[in-house]
């Protein structure tokens, strides 16, 4: 475990991920040259992923910070952001012993067609529905509980996974790709429920904010370039209310919406050498199942979100929430989070509801940002345990007097916090609520496969996925 630490401690995602890409790669008898061509054009794209991830959080984190601080708000649980959660687990004993655990289940589930998702890909989110087996440790002392809840993390993740992949895939052009990341795919069946009530309502018809129609009705103020630079000023501008007469501010605003319009414009071509990563092990998938020597009809290989964060209606939502989610955490009764790390990667949490509602700004503005309401509650609820864990692996020092930390990344997961509550509920209770949990897993998922093409179609996927998908299959 403690090599494994090292190891994930010393190269990162951007190393680590695209050497388990090339070594999938040899294992699925992709030929050398393409496995090594493969790794490269991934670590290129994590390495560019995160430079410019860096530049935009990097200017846009301390906007926020001073919105925040000139909100003066009072609230005891600082969000102090995402990597503090990826750091506990990493640190972690148990952590540590589920990662390689957890490779190797994925590995099984896959191979028995128990999922369609591949998840190694995306070992670096493993950290999602690890870190909730984490505190389900800590809370009851037993490392076999911390263990089955993060297993039954990850079936969860696996389930939406397969469930929202073809929206994803048709909504964001990448063929053979889905999301495993814990902490976002978990929203889909509350996205598919708020488009529901929204058509019902009928305002997704009335209130069209998709790419295109921002372009048709705005002509050039509906281009990426402006809706970046109208964004990424209009939040520089809410944070510096009280300074707008100062030359300072105003070149600030300036270069945070530059630095927003250049995201908007270069982040497709990053996300496009990323997924060209896994193409060569999609095509050899792909003919291994034509030659008969794989008897699957589905794959989807997992892939970070940072890949759909770009995306202009995705990268618009998380932006136009966050003066919203700060006022939210301010009024809201009984909140005692203060959004701080985590909010300017709101974007990040975003695809699937963009997915859901075909880019319609306006009804992933209204999914997320309940979703988000909820997440302060979870975070509310999780802060003391999460102080605790923190503070066992030097996160935060091991007294922070009566402050708490947590992160909305991994808060903000309403079947992670119901997980923690089912195994870490007391005495005889315990078992009841695991029974329960497992059991609506469980119907979950045969509801799921036996409906399967209603359940994806109802997550956004077009017929025509599946007309290809069904003339895709009579060739082989």
């Amino acid at each position: 475990m403690a090599t494994l630490k090292f190891i994930i401690d010393l190269f990162g995602s951007t190393i680590l991920v695209p050497v388990v890409v090339f070594i999938l790669a040899l294992f699925l008898k992709v030929e050398l040259r393409k496995a090594a061509r493969a790794a490269i054009n991934m670590a290129v794209g994590l390495t560019a992923f995160n430079a410019i991830v860096s530049v935009l959080l990097g200017n846009l984190g301390p906007v926020v910070t001073e919105m925040v601080e000139h909100a003066g708000v009072n609230l005891p649980a600082l969000d102090i952001g995402w990597s503090a959660a990826a750091i506990i687990v990493y640190s972690n004993r148990m952590g540590m012993l589920f990662i390689p655990f957890g490779l190797l289940l994925n590995f099984a589930l896959f191979l028995l067609k128990w999922t369609d998702s591949f998840q190694p890909t995306d070992i670096w989110n493993y950290y999602h529905f690890t870190f909730w087996g984490i505190i389900v440790e800590l809370a009851t002392g037993s490392t076999w509980l911390g263990v089955a809840a993060a297993i039954m993390g990850m079936l969860w993740s696996l389930l939406f996974a397969d469930w929202l992949a073809p929206s994803l895939q048709t909504y964001y052009g990448y063929n053979g790709v889905t999301l495993t990341a814990y902490g976002d795919n978990v929203m889909t069946p509350w996205a598919i429920l708020c488009k529901w009530v929204l058509n019902k309502l009928g305002l997704l018809d009335r209130i069209k904010l998709d790419p295109e129609t921002l372009k048709e009705k705005f002509g050039f103020f509906g281009d990426p370039l402006m809706i970046g630079l109208v964004v990424g000023g209009a939040v520089t501008i809410v944070a510096k209310y009280h300074a707008l007469g100062s030359a300072e501010t105003w070149a600030l605003v300036l270069k945070t919406a530059a630095i927003t319009a250049a995201v908007m414009i270069i982040y497709p071509s990053i996300s496009g050498l990323f997924v060209r990563g896994l193409t060569p092990i999609s095509q050899t998938l792909n003919e291994r199942i034509r030659r008969g020597e794989i008897k699957r009809k589905d794959f989807y290989i997992g892939i970070d979100p940072a890949v759909f964060f770009g995306e202009q209606a995705t990268l618009a939502t998380g932006l136009v929430l966050i003066p919203i989610f700060l006022l939210c955490a301010i009024f809201l009764p009984g909140n005692k989070v203060l959004p701080l790390a985590d909010i300017a990667a709101l974007p990040f949490f975003a695809a699937p509801a963009i997915a859901v509602m075909r880019g319609n700004v306006f009804g992933a503005a209204i999914t997320l940002g309940i979703w988000l309401i909820f997440g302060l509650y979870a975070n509310s609820d999780i802060a003391a345990i999460f102080t605790q864990a923190a503070a066992a692996v030097g996160a935060v020092p091991a007294d922070v007097g009566s402050l708490y930390v947590t992160s909305i990344v991994v808060g903000k997961n309403p079947i992670g916090w119901l997980v923690y509550k089912a195994f870490s509920a007391p005495g005889a209770i315990r078992w009841v609520t695991i029974a329960l949990m497992v059991g609506v897993y469980l119907v979950t998922y045969f509801l799921f496969q036996r409906n399967r093409k209603a359940w994806q179609m109802a997550a956004g996927a077009p017929e025509e996925y599946f007309q290809e998908q069904s003339a895709g299959a009579d060739t082989l």
